[in-house]
């Protein structure tokens, strides 16, 4: 009987945690010009969320590589009632440049990872998506991009011969 006590506490507590915490910024309207700072600011006061629930969140960027999804943290534990941080891309610049096309369509966003009084992970919470611009490694990735793997093509193959045969 504890154990689902104890189980529908953390699940409250969970949900209460992503109900009381949203993004309010950037706009997701508009493009993401990483040339300069960006503000992402948030509203962590409405809910039930209380500091000893969630105590600081970890601040991600999430972006769209070479077709593949890839995640820097880009500050840690900050507070909740700062409600903003100001984040200077060029030292996430600096790693793409040279290595990596990226999207320039709204596939990139921010993630909050809302962290407990004891360092445990409570949620993550999402921004929404956003389109990039400022360089020149923000472009389609032309035929590289669009042409599928050679993984995906043999699993596609496989998939549409058994379609074929019937078997599913």
């Amino acid at each position: 009987m504890r154990s689902v006590l104890l189980l529908s506490t953390l699940g409250c507590a969970f949900f209460s945690a992503i109900d009381a915490f949203k993004f309010t910024g950037p706009d997701s309207d508009e493009k993401l010009n990483i040339t300069q700072p960006i503000t992402i600011s948030w509203d962590a006061k409405g809910g039930d969320l209380n500091e000893p629930e969630a105590r600081a969140l970890n601040l991600w960027f999430s972006a769209l590589v070479n077709t593949t999804r890839g995640g820097w943290e880009i500050a840690s534990n900050l507070s909740l009632s700062s409600g903003s941080y100001k984040w200077d891309p060029n030292s996430l610049v600096q790693i793409m440049k040279d290595h990596y096309t990226v999207s320039p369509n709204a596939e990139h966003y921010f993630e909050a990872k809302l962290i407990g009084s004891t360092g445990n992970m409570l949620a993550t919470v999402e921004t929404e998506k956003y389109a990039l611009e400022g360089y020149d490694f923000i472009r389609n990735s032309g035929g590289k991009g669009a042409q599928p793997g050679f993984y995906t093509t043999v699993a596609m193959a496989v998939m549409a011969g058994v379609v074929a045969g019937g078997v599913i």
